[in-house]
């Protein structure tokens, strides 16, 4: 599933291609992709982009009438630049149409991703229960530690849900706890204040590193280009056989996630 940086990657490539540009409709092409505000009154398109939002692991397109669609890639969504008349993909599920000549297909073979169509002032209530933004001034050990002393579950389940923190998925937590030296099996309650100064710290590096290297492609993720990022060369423990130390890496089933960790640097 693209996580914060996969999100945030595609976003950036919207800016520099469809920018301001007018999306004169959305086709759907897949029973239930799209989704259409019940309080919509007037007709959302043709319009105008006024900007762009990402939330968690949301991409939100806010249009200057006062409309806004979200897009939530889910497991194997991507969004790609195409021009009007290229061939169409078995798995488009729904097109955004963009002035006279261009589209952006949105393909999705698992079919899980969404498209809502919604008025701006009704996007939170399609964006819920999500916490701090791990890059943001809010993300601090002293938040973490707010929210793990009521969890009874590993740091890695805590990690992941979307209340605690907006936009980690299993690959990033994998590679924070690594750079943390934290098992994701260990207690969340029971970690203290200094362990979590490392927990935030290496999530701002590691989602840093992955935005600069424009996301992982481990196997469906694509920017808007259609093509792959780069982040995947510079895991140090997802997928991997060994760590950087050369110690062999173990692969734990945690609420059923694979949870890739190092035994000797992870104690």
């Amino acid at each position: 599933m693209p996580e914060l940086p996969e999100v945030q990657t595609v976003i950036n490539g919207l800016q520099d291609t469809l920018k301001n540009g007018v999306i004169t409709s959305i086709e759907c092409n897949y029973p239930g992709t799209v989704i259409y505000d019940p309080e919509l009154g007037d007709e959302p398109f043709p319009s105008a982009v006024k900007a762009y939002e990402r939330r968690g692991k949301y991409i939100i397109i806010h249009l200057e009438n006062a409309h806004s669609i979200i897009v939530h890639l889910r497991m194997t969504g991507k969004l790609v630049w195409s021009t009007v008349g290229e061939e169409t993909s078995k798995h488009q599920r729904a097109c955004i149409l963009v002035g006279d000549h261009h589209k952006i297909p949105f393909i999705d073979p698992r079919t899980f991703g969404k498209i809502t169509i919604c008025l701006t002032a009704n996007v939170g209530s399609y964006v819920t229960k999500l916490g701090a933004e791990p890059l943001s001034p809010e993300f601090t050990a002293d938040y973490l530690l707010q929210k793990l002393s009521r969890k009874k579950s590993p740091i890695k389940t805590a990690l992941l849900d979307q209340s605690t923190v907006a936009g980690l998925g299993n690959i990033y937590v994998c590679e924070i706890l690594y750079r943390a030296k934290i098992r994701p099996d260990r207690d969340s309650a029971g970690i203290r204040l200094p362990k979590l100064r490392e927990v935030v710290k290496h999530t701002k590096a590691v989602l840093a590193e992955a935005l600069a290297n424009n996301g992982t492609s481990i196997s469906d993720f694509r920017r808007i280009d259609d093509k792959t990022g780069e982040f995947q060369n510079f895991l140090r423990v997802y997928q991997k056989k060994s760590c950087p130390l050369d110690h062999p890496i173990e692969n734990l089933r945690i609420a059923g996630r694979s949870s890739f960790y190092c035994p000797v640097c992870q104690k």
